[in-house]
């Protein structure tokens, strides 16, 4: 019934933010590693490439919060 999808939103919100974030979390890393390896500034396009997804996030997150 009703439950059901109100339950199948909430998973999908969690999954989307845990699967953005993870996804964040390994691009990140990534860089900062590659970069002190080479000793060469973390690459802007990924600290630009942070803010829009943290920004976005927010976005996701407040809107489900906000609907409830």
């Amino acid at each position: 019934g009703k439950e059901m999808i109100k339950n199948l939103k909430d998973l999908v919100i969690v999954a989307l933010v845990i699967g953005v974030l993870s996804l964040l979390g390994v691009i990140i890393v990534g860089d900062y590693y590659v970069a002190l390896q080479e000793n060469r500034p973390v690459d802007e396009s990924v600290i630009t490439l942070m803010k829009m997804a943290l920004t976005g996030m927010i976005g996701i997150i407040a809107g489900y919060v906000g609907s409830k």
